[in-house]
């Protein structure tokens, strides 16, 4: 359409602009027009070629910057603010449990941005707290950061970059892989990944991609983790695909390094519209134990308008607060969400992780949630959530202790467009204030 009017536009204007008559007539007047004349007409022609050659210019540049011709691009911002009630049956995570109601408010940030070729999603918020122990009253209980970004320098090539920081007073929080529980003292944590894609065919890609993870808790000396993967994939079919991948990580602690290198062969496949699995497994070699140790990972994924379902399970290795060495672990998670008419949404997770130190200390958690979600077409959210978490033993303190906890969450969330938010889900139920 806009170049249509633009033409219509060209023709109108050349139309208006000519009004000599017929060549044959030009001719005519010319022969009885002298030199001067005869010049005259040929350098008001010229103008009025000039003239006509300025405008398609004009309208050409202008069509090129207009809105429509420029790739469409977008950028929000939305703050919010939750208010939250706690319930805590175990604040300080001891065998001996001590019950505190808390009051939370999280303001928060989010950011897009989003045009044919980057996208990018950032998050900030702070946890302010109010408690009957004084001891927990703060106005900075908990810091997160998360930042995502992908750039897709060509049709065959993307680079993506995602990056997050957590500071909390509960280091338990900051334990994504495990989800260990610990005393209360204030502890942070770096992640940053960089990650590049590249179709080299049109049956292969090759990714290759690096993870920084580094944790401590305050004044205290920091562990770090570092992992480099290089996979090659192959389509064998429009739903299937193999995967070769190479897998190395470098542990750092303040008393000694570390390091694995794992071989894993994969294969992934749609097994129906939205349903996808992987599988994945190799030997892995490590310098701090001999002989072959397997590395193992698994999911599934089921994503369609009425049901969310997501099932994990890895045997790896990675770092905890506060333990030297990298540590084995053991996980599997589930996950199941159900929207309902819109605005309700309810979910449920469950998930266990045994956990095996260099030293031969051991942990197995287990972890429950079940949580409820209304959010009006406006600015409002309602949430409510209910967790248990239960831990035999302590890595941490070498005995052989269970450590249960209840927490129950009610929090009222206002953030205009909240319902069209971007964030991964994770993110989202942050901002609602459904995760601790």
């Amino acid at each position: 359409m806009p170049y249509a009017s633009c033409e219509r536009l060209l023709h109108f204007r050349r139309s208006r602009s000519e009004p000599y008559p017929p060549l044959d007539l030009a001719r005519g007047a010319l022969s009885i027009v002298d030199g001067r004349e005869r010049h005259a007409v040929h350098r008001g022609e010229a103008r009025k070629g000039s003239m006509r050659r300025t405008i398609l210019v004009t309208l050409v540049t202008l069509t090129a910057i207009s809105p429509i011709a420029i790739a469409q691009s977008r950028f929000t911002v939305v703050p919010s603010l939750s208010i939250g009630g706690v319930y805590d049956d175990n604040l300080f995570a001891e065998v001996e449990s001590d019950a505190g109601k808390m009051l939370q408010v999280r303001p928060s940030f989010e950011g897009n941005y989003e045009s044919p070729r980057l996208a990018l999603v950032s998050l900030y918020s702070q946890d302010m707290l109010r408690s009957n122990f004084s001891s927990l009253n703060t106005v900075d209980a908990r810091r997160h950061a998360f930042f995502d970004t992908k750039f897709k320098s060509s049709p065959l090539t993307t680079f993506a970059l995602e990056a997050r920081y957590d500071r909390s007073e509960t280091p338990g929080e900051i334990d994504f892989d495990t989800g260990i529980l610990g005393s209360r003292r204030t502890a942070q944590r770096w992640q940053i990944s960089p990650n590049l894609v590249r179709r080299i065919n049109p049956r292969s890609v090759i990714t290759a991609g690096y993870d920084l993870t580094r944790e401590n808790e305050l004044d205290l000396p920091s562990g770090t983790l570092h992992q480099a993967r290089l996979s090659l994939s192959r389509e064998t079919s429009s739903r299937s695909a193999i995967v070769g991948t190479y897998l190395a990580r470098y542990f750092v602690d303040p008393f000694d390094t570390s390091t694995s290198h794992s071989v894993l062969a994969g294969w992934t496949r749609e097994m129906a519209p939205h349903t996808h699995l992987s599988l994945y497994a190799g030997p892995r070699v490590t310098s701090y134990r001999s002989g072959l140790k397997p590395e193992v990972s698994a999911s599934l994924r089921r994503d369609t308008n009425r049901i969310d379902v997501r099932a994990d399970y890895w045997h790896g290795e990675t770092i905890i607060l506060g333990i030297p060495g990298p540590v084995a672990v053991d996980s599997g998670a589930m996950r199941v969400t159900w929207p309902f008419r819109n605005r309700w949404e309810f979910g449920t997770a469950l998930g266990a992780t045994d956990i095996n130190t260099i030293d031969f200390r051991e942990a197995r958690v287990y972890r429950s949630s079940l949580l409820a979600s209304w959010t009006s077409h406006g600015m409002y959210s309602i949430s409510a959530s209910y967790g248990l978490d239960y831990q035999q033993g302590d890595i941490r303190r070498r005995l052989n202790e269970d450590v249960l906890r209840h927490v129950f969450r009610v929090s009222f969330t206002v953030a205009p467009r909240l319902f069209r938010s971007n964030l991964p889900p994770d993110e989202a139920a942050r901002v609602k204030g459904v995760l601790r």
